[in-house]
């Protein structure tokens, strides 16, 4: 037999080939050091590509509800839902609170909320979510207290700012936070 390959007999006596050795590879590290940068690179342009690719100019179908059930559910603590406007809630006293939130509103609110509170103000629409139109249901249908948290502590991830005094960047008392929340129910009657 002529081949390149030395022959070995076995201890039975059969002719075995012997496979040439074989080449050594150049291991794991390049192929590890390759597959490292592309998922690094993925991961740093991903949230770039992902804005650019999925930004819309209004919300996706579902997206309102999800993030409104959110608020409701998950952002708002147990203990503010339940709560009540201080001070009664007699015609009286939530008309003077609603005239003390409403200068409020008029000076600091109708930027992203418009002039009536419908979320069309100069920056609303500019702002993604949208500002909110405090007439709708979504927002009607929440309680005082929930109103009054998501005013004091604003809402991550959209351009809603903290404005109570206790929170970061919020300087408004609590007593002008219900004020505001007084306000935003006259809202639903328009």
């Amino acid at each position: 037999m002529d081949n390149d390959t030395d022959t070995i007999l076995n201890k039975y006596g059969e002719e075995e080939v012997e496979e040439p050795p074989k080449k050594k590879g150049r291991g794991f590290l390049p192929w590890g050091i390759l597959i490292g940068v592309l998922l690094l690179g993925g991961l740093l342009t991903a949230p770039l590509i992902g804005q650019m690719v999925f930004r819309q100019e209004s919300a996706l179908p579902g997206e309102e509800f999800v993030t409104d059930l959110g608020l409701r559910l998950l952002a708002v603590p147990g203990e503010f839902a339940d709560r009540k406007m201080p001070g009664g809630s007699g015609p009286e006293a939530t008309n003077e609170r609603a005239v003390r939130g409403k200068e409020i509103f008029q000076a600091e609110c109708i930027v992203c909320h418009g002039q009536n509170g419908a979320g069309d103000g100069p920056w609303g629409p500019a702002l993604y979510p949208n500002a909110a139109n405090l007439h709708e249901d979504r927002t009607q249908t929440k309680t005082d207290g929930q109103l009054f948290w998501l005013i004091a502590h604003g809402v991550n991830l959209t351009g809603m700012p903290a404005f109570g005094k206790d929170y970061p960047g919020g300087y408004h008392t609590d007593e002008e936070l219900w004020d505001l929340v007084a306000y935003i129910r006259t809202l639903k009657n328009e």
